[in-house]
């Protein structure tokens, strides 16, 4: 709860000074040893204005992290602290957003997916997080048949979550077959069938290989 009040996307759903005493009580009640609810903390203190504080909340979380991963989107909402800028969680954007294609519903997806890539753009430019973002407002257009406006976001969407696939945890990992799906939908749209057929064979090396790395079953 005190996550949402300090970093809901939606203005009215943001309350900093109840989010700080709920991630205090928290923090407390965990002897300052939870680096999740230290986050909170420092988050909540941004959305309050009291940066200096947010700062060394959030520098007290990074020291108790092992994961490079985890240090890298800690230490991008330091920058931001440091910075004098609160935290912005896009991801229940991003999951409105993916409900609303799942729905057909490719107009009103288009500028819940623009809200979600411009908050990532600004907060974690080099994140997975946000290339995943230009996939789906990439979805809403294609729906849409704007097909010209739609391929420079997919290609841009597939090469950035390609660099980064390792940082991509194995939950994520959907996201970048869901882009190749749309690059494949695109270019038979638009009648580029070689272009086509060149996407369908990197889809179906991306789902060999995830089926390689799956574990054998054991004998019955």
């Amino acid at each position: 709860m005190a996550w949402l009040l300090a970093t809901c996307g939606v203005p009215e759903a943001r309350d900093g000074p109840r989010a700080t005493r709920l991630a205090e009580k928290a923090v407390a009640l965990t002897q300052r040893t939870n680096v999740t609810y230290l986050g909170t903390l420092a988050a909540a203190f941004a959305e309050n204005g009291q940066f200096e504080t947010a700062v060394a909340v959030q520098k007290e979380a990074i020291a108790l992290l092992q994961g490079e991963e985890q240090k890298r989107d800690y230490n991008s909402r330091l920058r931001l602290y440091e910075s004098g800028i609160p935290y912005r969680d896009a991801a229940p954007l991003a999951q409105h957003t993916r409900a609303l294609l799942a729905d057909g519903k490719f107009a009103e997806a288009e500028p819940l997916a623009r809200e979600c890539l411009a908050m990532w753009e600004k907060q974690i430019p080099d994140d997975w997080l946000t290339f995943n973002a230009r996939s789906l407002l990439a979805g809403s257009l294609l729906g849409q048949k704007k097909y010209a406006e739609a391929e420079p976001l997919l290609l841009s969407a597939y090469h950035g979550m390609k660099e980064r696939e390792a940082r991509i945890p194995s939950a994520g990992k959907i996201r970048l077959q869901e882009t190749l799906q749309r690059l494949v939908q695109l270019y038979e749209a638009t009648g580029r069938l070689d272009q086509a057929a060149e996407w369908k064979q990197k889809l179906a090396e991306f789902a060999k290989a995830g089926t390689d790395k799956k574990p054998a079953e054991p004998p019955r």
